[in-house]
């Protein structure tokens, strides 16, 4: 994927998210993420949410152990969330934006080279925030597919 660059670099605002946070193994998370996001999308709407956009965020990982990731939304306030909801605040951040058109399932193969193949070779690096995932109100979930925003927390080197 050497053609692989960014739709544009966007400067982020702050949000405050509330959703089901879950850790997942890397090889199992091909069948766990779709039945967290079952499992999230019957918890809608949340109190206080805002806008239709949903999130997937990675929370952070660790190559032994796979990855936490939540499915949110944008909220008013954490305080009104019931207590075992995951928050968590997103700080304002530049990112390098990149755009997924198909299947759910291929997403991971795009994350993957934006991580692998585009940052190392790119003017930027991690800024070690959370990145994430925004799937507009078109998103098709019945279908599992549709286009999908990857947002990569990014400084330069």
């Amino acid at each position: 994927m050497s053609s692989l660059h960014p739709l544009r670099f966007e400067q982020g605002r702050p949000m405050l998210l509330g959703g089901l946070r879950q850790q997942h193994g890397f090889t199992e998370s091909i069948q766990s993420q779709p039945a967290q996001w079952r499992q999230f999308h019957l918890l809608l709407p949340l109190p206080g949410q805002q806008g239709s956009s949903v999130y997937g965020v990675m929370c952070g990982h660790d190559p032994a152990h796979g990855f936490e990731y939540m499915c949110g939304v944008e909220v008013a306030s954490l305080q009104d969330l019931p207590a075992d909801m995951g928050r968590m605040r997103i700080a304002s951040q530049q990112y390098a934006v990149f755009k997924h058109s198909g299947p759910l399932a291929q997403l991971g193969a795009l994350w993957g080279a934006i991580c692998n193949e585009w940052l190392p070779h790119s003017a930027y690096q991690s800024a070690h925030k959370p990145d994430f995932e925004i799937y507009d109100a078109t998103f098709d979930w019945n279908a599992g597919s549709g286009e999908v925003e990857i947002w990569i927390s990014v400084t330069n080197k």
